[in-house]
């Protein structure tokens, strides 16, 4: 049996299928990921290229602007 947290849980119910991108996303980057998704759910527009960007530059994470795109 497959488990997962609460938390994960209820992403998967309000977004669907649990993405990839998410096991990338270190502790140190959740807060701005968070923030991210708390702005895109409030119908704020994020430029996927500066979410790669500021990912790769101030946490190593690499993730292509079209994930992060298909992610929103």
């Amino acid at each position: 049996m497959i488990t997962m947290n609460i938390e994960d849980m209820l992403a998967e119910a309000e977004t669907g299928k649990r993405s990839a991108i998410l096991d990338r996303i270190t502790e140190e980057a959740k807060p701005f990921w968070q923030g991210c998704e708390e702005r895109v759910i409030a119908g704020r527009q994020l430029k996927p290229f500066v979410v790669s960007r500021l990912l790769k530059e101030q946490f190593g994470i690499k993730i292509s602007e079209s994930a992060v795109r298909n992610h929103f």
